[in-house]
Order: structure tokens, then C-alpha cells, then sequence
């Protein structure tokens, strides 16, 4: 007897296999669905350069976070923070004595800076002893090279609050930081001669190691070198003159430095600076009229550089921004000795004004320093731009 197609045994055994198929087609579709978009060109075209630049970015981000921190790492750029904090130091020093504050002001910030630049010092040693291929790195670097000055300045500052205390410990750290400083000169003079060079790589860091003989004479002529310390300071004098031509022409018909250096303009106010504070000094405190063309050139310098404060404030911290302290400090250093010098309304506000602004750029820089060595972002490797021509 045939069974109806209806019956209840057919749909029983036939409603299983077809609910079996479909899955099995469905899986299919999906498979090759999944296939097709690994394998399409088209899809993987479609996200574009700047998607694939993102990717890369986020890769390369990811492999420098997978970097382990280490003094192998640790930059020369970071003695631009005891530069800054002995400039400001004796900054403070000066604002007490022409205004009545007080030495203790003076003392506290000597003591810190003192203390750091051990720790700098001592840090930098031990990456000299166990890392000494990336330190002569650096040494040979175009702009790193140049930081190494930023020591031996660093170190004729703080010598100079030692006069009052020890004389002959004074003269000594002053002697050897002037002939290292010395040193570093004729060794960054040589290359520059030497070798090929563009004025791309041309930045206001290149001021460092030859206007750093300008500090020479600020201590020297106090401990009694009066003579080595003019001719010293002719050499920074020829060499900032030099050197203001080359960066100026760089910045005016090449393009524009990247991002992480151009914090560095500010250094530009250094040189007249010192250039007041060392001639004033050596003309045992008289302020003539070429005291005067100097400290006029340092106040034009700080009135270009204003402009520029908006897009510094705009970029993301770096160390780099150390590179701010000193030529502000040393500006708040030669408007206090001008200020005392002419006793003048406007001259007196200036220097109150530069010391103040001086405190602020070091207090901020100072927290953002902090927070940037929490974040453990200090020693991990940092490359410095390097514009090619």
C-alpha cells in the first residue's frame, strides 16, 4: 500500500535534511564571503593612503611602547634642563640683590639646579661606561652634537655660585668647563669645515657650543681671568655674528623646521643677551654705549619671538622645550643688570616683567617634565628630525 506523500513519516525525515542543507549552503556563502574580502585588492585600496599611513603609524607606535626603557636611550637634550634651571637660578640671584628679596630665594634655586645636574651628570656616566656607541652617536650627530655645550655651560653657571664660598673650587670647575666648552668649539668648527653640509641642518641649537663661550667671561672676569676672558668672549662674539647669517638666511628661504625643533628659535635670544651681561661684566659694570646696542638687540629678538609663543603653546610637549629657559633667563639676567644700571621706570618693569614671565615658562616646562617622566617616556628612543635637502 503506497504511503500518501502527506504522511506523517515523510515530513518527519524530510524537514531535517532540508534545515541541513541550508545551514550547509549558509556556512558556504559565509566562507567565501570571508575569503573575498581578505583576499580583495579593491577593499584593501578603498581605505587610501591615509588609512594605510594611520595603520602605520599606530604600528610603529605599538613597536616603540614594545621598547624597553633604557639608559641607552637617555638624551643629551635633557642637560638643556640644568642649563635652564642654573640660568634661572642666578636669574633669581640677581632680582635679590637689585631689589631687596633676599639670597634665600637664590639659594634654594641653586641648590635644586645643583642637584639635578648631578643627577644628569651622574646618569649620563654610567650611559657613557655601558652605552658608548650611541653616546659618540650623538657626539657626531649635526644638531645632538651640539648639545654636549649645554654641560660645560651648565657647569660655569654654577660655578659662579661658588666664588663667595671657595674660590679655588670655583676656578677650577670654571677652568675645566670653559676648556671642554673650548673644546667642543673647535671640534664642531672642524666638522662644519670639513665635511659636506646643508643649510637645511642649520638650527639655532648650532648657537650652543660656540656663543657658550659668551659664558665664559661672565664668570671668568669675577675670578680674576680677565684677559683669556675677553678673548674668549671675542670668539662667541664673531661666532653668533656668524651664525646669525647662516640660521637667519635657513629660516627665510628654506622650509620650515619641523615641529620638535622650533622651540628651539628661542634660543636665538640668548646671544645678545650674554653678549650684554659678558661685555658689562668685563667693563667692571659700566654700561656704555656698546652695553647698550647689545641689550637693544636682545629686546628686538624677544619682540620677534612673541609671535611665535601661540604656535609653540599649540605643539605637543617634548623636551625640546627646555631649549626656552635659558635664553629667557639670560634675557631676565641682563635686564636686571640694565635696569640697576639706569635706574629708568620702564626699564625696571621690563626686568620685573622678564623674571616673572621666566618663573612661569620654567614652572610649566618643570610639571610637564615631570609628568613626561612618569609616563616613562624618557628613555625610550626619540629620533631627532634631521631635514633632508
Amino acid at each position: 500500500m503506497a504511503v500518501p506523500p502527506d504522511s506523517p513519516d515523510t515530513t518527519v525525515t524530510a524537514q531535517p535534511v532540508a534545515a541541513g542543507q541550508k545551514k550547509a549552503r549558509r556556512k558556504k556563502a559565509t566562507a567565501k564571503k570571508s575569503v573575498a574580502k581578505k583576499s580583495s585588492p579593491v577593499k584593501s585600496a578603498a581605505k587610501g593612503p591615509s588609512a594605510q599611513k594611520a595603520g602605520a603609524t599606530s604600528t610603529a607606535t605599538t613597536s616603540d611602547d614594545r621598547i624597553p626603557a633604557s639608559l641607552q636611550h637617555m638624551p643629551v637634550s635633557l642637560f638643556s634642563a640644568g642649563l635652564g634651571l642654573a640660568g634661572f637660578a642666578i636669574a633669581w640671584r640677581e632680582t635679590g640683590i637689585a631689589y631687596g628679596i633676599g639670597p634665600i630665594p637664590g639659594i634654594i634655586f641653586i641648590g635644586i639646579a645643583i642637584g639635578i645636574f648631578l643627577i644628569l651628570l651622574g646618569l649620563y656616566g654610567l650611559k657613557t661606561v655601558r652605552h658608548r656607541q650611541a653616546v659618540l652617536d650623538e657626539l657626531n650627530h649635526p644638531i645632538q652634537g651640539n648639545l654636549f655645550a649645554t654641560a660645560t655651560m651648565t657647569m660655569m653657571i654654577l660655578s659662579s655660585s661658588l666664588i663667595g664660598l671657595s674660590h679655588g673650587l670655583a676656578t677650577l670647575i670654571w677652568s675645566v668647563a670653559a676648556i671642554a666648552n673650548m673644546a667642543i668649539t673647535v671640534r664642531v668648527v672642524t666638522k662644519w669645515i670639513s665635511r659636506d653640509n646643508h643649510i637645511s641642518h642649520a638650527t639655532p641649537i648650532w648657537f650652543i657650543p660656540v656663543v657658550g663661550n659668551l659664558v665664559t667671561p661672565i664668570v671668568g672676569a669675577p675670578l680674576g681671568y680677565t684677559g683669556i676672558s675677553w678673548m674668549v668672549f671675542a670668539v662667541g662674539l664673531l661666532f653668533w655674528i656668524i651664525l646669525f647669517t647662516v640660521v637667519f638666511y635657513r629660516l627665510l628661504f628654506e622650509r620650515a623646521m619641523e615641529k620638535p625643533l622650533r622651540p628651539t628659535l628661542a634660543i636665538l635670544l640668548a646671544p645678545p643677551s650674554l653678549c650684554f651681561t659678558a661685555y658689562a661684566v668685563l667693563n667692571g659694570g659700566h654700561i656704555d654705549g656698546t652695553a647698550q646696542m647689545f641689550f637693544g638687540i636682545a629686546v628686538f629678538m624677544l619682540l620677534i619671538l612673541i609671535p611665535q609663543v601661540k604656535a609653540m603653546l599649540q605643539m605637543p610637549f617634548g623636551l625640546s622645550a627646555w631649549s626656552c629657559t635659558f635664553p629667557m633667563a639670560a634675557f631676565s639676567v641682563a635686564a636686571i643688570l640694565y635696569a640697576d644700571a639706569i635706574d629708568s621706570g620702564f626699564a625696571h618693569g621690563l626686568a620685573i616683567a622678564a623674571i616673572l614671565i621666566t618663573t612661569l615658562i620654567i614652572a610649566i616646562v618643570g610639571t610637564k617634565t615631570i609628568g613626561y617622566i612618569l609616563a616613562g617616556k624618557v628613555f625610550r628612543p626619540v629620533e631627532t628630525p634631521l631635514p633632508t635637502p
